[in-house]
């Protein structure tokens, strides 16, 4: 385990050049092992700023956080959501670059050297981003681009299409563009980095990525988790540039057609839920709904499916979740007992902090930037 060193602690007479920007929220259980993934970087001049957002578990917040205060500023605000944290820490930062980074999520040790190196071969770029290994119940299973394929370049109709997607935790950005393009949205609880992101890249801030693996992100759990919030979120940002940005033509039929995708998405959404629910005429009519905006095949199978015979519809759903989830569990513990044993092998603690051993026992993801 690496122990807290003097990394973080940049001297006077030495410019930050990077601040490190941490929001805290019901992370007690997890942010002692973020802080000792950004103390381990190999780039050292940088600062860390933790953002408590009248986190409810303050107290435990503070104790774990005790032995590291030397290395960081600790700040504290009333609850006003990630945007409001994230905007903090952009406002009291002293780096001319900032890098976001969730407080259960993790990066490998080379992570702020390999995005600053890219940041200052080419001086023209306002943002990095990388690929990152995702962890269901802290056992990896995919990496970030695998899932999401990138296809450069990285542009304003790129991110609004998705080919591109920006991961935050992964995310180094100049302060001076994000001040520039308005900060987080205030009070947008949901998407507001994706809506930062677009809004930068609008302004013409050239963007990029690195196709290596350098931060752990941990993902919600179980297959059938409900995204509707996240894609009413993604529908509420594009409707906002509709009319927040001035736009090409081909900028907004973009954006619509959008909006189309991601309201059938939210409708089918909406319809497996009620469908879970035995909600047959509300699974019905969000298929209807789905179909009269994006019409296919598998919604018109759906809807006659629903219409004559609900519960035979329904029961099959269920089922076909079930034996998706049964599979998925099986491969991560399958993952996991492969990891166990081979931890065990070396003699390493199983459940430890550090996630650059999970890298390590990650050799089937190529790219990883240990």
């Amino acid at each position: 385990m690496t122990e807290p060193s003097q990394n973080g602690a940049t001297s006077a007479a030495k410019p930050v050049l990077v601040s490190v920007v941490i929001p805290a929220y019901k992370c007690a259980d997890y942010i002692v092992a973020t802080l000792k993934s950004v103390l381990a970087q190999s780039f050292t001049n940088y600062e860390i700023i933790v953002v408590n957002d009248g986190s409810p578990d303050t107290d435990a917040l503070e104790r774990v956080l005790a032995p590291y205060l030397a290395f960081l500023r600790y700040i504290q605000q009333p609850n006003g959501g990630p945007s409001s944290a994230r905007n903090r820490g952009v406002e009291e930062a002293h780096g001319s670059y900032v890098a976001f980074l969730d407080s259960d999520d993790l990066w490998l040790p080379n992570h702020l050297a390999n995005q600053m190196k890219l940041l200052q071969k080419d001086p023209g770029l306002v943002l990095m981003y990388s690929d990152s290994l995702l962890l269901r119940d802290d056992v990896p299973f995919a990496t970030a681009f695998e899932k999401n394929p990138q296809a450069p370049p990285v542009t304003f109709e790129s991110l609004v299409a998705e080919t591109c997607s920006i991961g935050t935790s992964t995310t180094v950005v100049s302060r001076q563009a994000a001040l520039d393009a308005g900060g987080f949205e205030s009070g947008r609880h949901r998407s507001e980095d994706f809506d930062l992101w677009l809004r930068i890249a609008h302004r013409g801030g050239p963007m990029a990525y690195s196709p290596v693996v350098q931060v752990c992100h941990r993902v919600a759990n179980g297959l059938s988790c409900d995204n509707t919030a996240m894609n009413q979120a993604q529908i509420s940002v594009y409707e906002k540039l509709l009319t927040a940005l001035l736009l090409t033509p081909a900028q907004t039929q973009l954006l619509r057609s959008k909006i189309a995708e991601m309201e059938t998405r939210l409708q089918i959404g909406i319809a497996k839920d009620s469908l879970l629910k035995d909600q047959f005429p509300q699974a019905l009519a969000a298929v209807r709904q789905a179909n009269s905006i994006l019409r296919n095949r598998k919604l018109s199978v759906a809807t006659v499916g629903l219409k004559y015979f609900p519960r035979f519809f329904g029961k099959s759903y269920k089922a076909y979740l079930q034996y998706l989830e049964q599979r998925e569990s099986a491969r991560l513990a399958d993952l996991y007992k492969k990891q166990n044993e081979t931890r065990s092998s070396r003699g390493a603690k199983v459940g430890h902090e550090t996630f650059t051993e999970i890298a390590n026992e990650a050799p089937s993801w190529a790219k990883v930037g240990k």
